[in-house]
């Protein structure tokens, strides 16, 4: 059922493990069951490969000189203009055109620019001195925090659909001026989609505080069908136009063409800053994955490119209601135990009372994955949300996948019924 045996992708062979799902793997295997088995639905991946178009393009529309250096910091120049008009063309910015705003390819993924323009800030001659992320959230805190960042989480109100509780971010904006904060509008791990005047208000605060802004667009394109994606980066354009206020957007394009390890991207920023960007990136790596780029250069005129974006769109909405049908009518879930969302390829859902233990999700995840379904941490982001324990389920995976890890998860007592929980001899292996 799974499209690919966990040893290929995470086997470490003597040395240690980075990636926490690893211990799940093992755990599992450990038990004796056949590895092919496994159903992975924790990470945004399925390893099923790029659309047929793309890597025609890999075969067929990769000049020569794409395998060697290229001396362009921003990427490979066709790969840029390409990009340029994408951005410009998805995100609306042709009033902020003129040469005002620029776009360069992420070359080694949209973490490591992360990284690089956190780390230019610093250089600044009032370095921000925290960070502040969204919690529930992605591991921006893995990322920024070993610069000397302090992390900051600011809430999600569920009361308000999983928005971002400005009060509170209002308080900690007006505490920490001198910070970044990272904007995630298609939210992940929430699969919830920041409203236009919430994120209109996000950045007014942070323009008015002198707070650089890092807007997190991973899954601008995937979204549900019907649903226009909320589009900060023309709205931090607006906002910033009258003003020298550091800030950088970061597309990837591995989550809507089935290529994370291909590490391409788009960043979009005012081009002086781009500059900067650049020569901070060649500090630790020149030029990579140049053929990827010319692939993608092609792929990106494509107009299967677009067709693929809105195959994969439905795909997911059918997904994700079919799932939340299953979490609700067998497993027993109420319906403010699942997150559905619109957006992103996540599913959130709270683990059953008798499974959070101590406010943790382990005991959970680790029945799960003995039962063959390794799901993820429900926020990245290490800080009680005082809501309760997530996890999240990634729904790109093959429909009979996903019924099938539904109902392991039944046949493994991890429903939501109160009557269902561990036995207190599993408790005691697993303390």
């Amino acid at each position: 059922m799974t499209v690919q045996q966990p040893r290929h992708v995470m086997d470490t062979g003597p040395l240690p493990a980075h990636v926490p799902d690893a211990d799940l793997v093992d755990h599992y295997a450990a038990s004796g069951a056949q590895a092919e088995s496994l159903l992975y639905l924790s990470l945004g991946e399925n390893w099923k490969g790029p659309p047929s178009g793309l890597i025609k393009a890999l075969h067929e529309a990769v000049p020569s000189y794409a395998h060697g250096y290229t001396l362009s910091p921003y990427g490979l120049p066709a790969l840029r203009d390409a990009l340029q008009d994408y951005i410009v063309q998805s995100h609306r910015l042709n009033e902020y055109a003129c040469g005002q705003i620029g776009v360069a390819v992420s070359q080694a993924g949209t973490r490591a620019a992360m990284y690089d323009f956190a780390r230019l800030l610093l250089r600044r001659p009032r370095p921000p001195e925290a960070v502040l992320v969204p919690s529930p959230g992605w591991d921006y805190a893995g990322v920024i925090a070993p610069l000397g960042y302090h992390v900051i989480p600011y809430p999600l109100d569920e009361h308000s659909q999983g928005q971002p509780d400005l009060a509170v971010l209002h308080r900690l904006l007006a505490r920490h001026p001198r910070a970044l904060i990272v904007v995630n509008p298609q939210h992940n791990p929430t699969g919830v989609e920041w409203s236009v005047p919430v994120v209109q208000d996000i950045l007014r605060t942070a323009v008015s505080c002198g707070t650089a802004v890092l807007v997190d667009d991973a899954y601008y394109a995937v979204v549900s069908p019907g649903c226009t994606p909320t589009n900060s980066l023309a709205l931090l354009a607006a906002a910033t136009a009258d003003t020298d206020l550091p800030w950088l957007g970061v597309r990837t394009l591995g989550k809507q063409f089935n290529c994370n390890g291909w590490g391409i991207g788009a960043l979009t920023a005012r081009p002086a800053l781009l500059a900067t960007l650049a020569d901070a990136t060649l500090e630790r790596t020149f030029g990579t994955g140049m053929p990827l780029q010319a692939a993608m250069a092609a792929w990106l005129t494509d107009p299967a490119s677009s067709a693929f974006v809105t195959q994969l769109r439905h795909v997911l909405a059918v997904h994700r209601r079919h799932v939340t049908a299953r979490l609700h009518t067998d497993l027993g879930y109420p319906p403010e135990a699942v997150q559905t969302g619109t957006c992103t390829s996540y599913l959130r859902y709270r683990v059953p009372p008798n499974w959070a233990r101590g406010g943790s999700d382990e005991l959970y995840r680790r029945r799960a994955a003995e039962a063959g379904v390794v799901v993820g941490r429900g926020s990245m982001i290490h800080t009680s949300e005082g809501t309760g324990t997530w996890v999240r389920l990634h729904l790109a995976q093959p429909r009979r996948a996903l019924d099938l890890a539904m109902d392991r998860l039944h046949d493994a007592d991890l429903t939501w019924h109160l009557d269902a929980g561990p036995h207190e001899d599993h408790v005691r292996r697993h303390q």
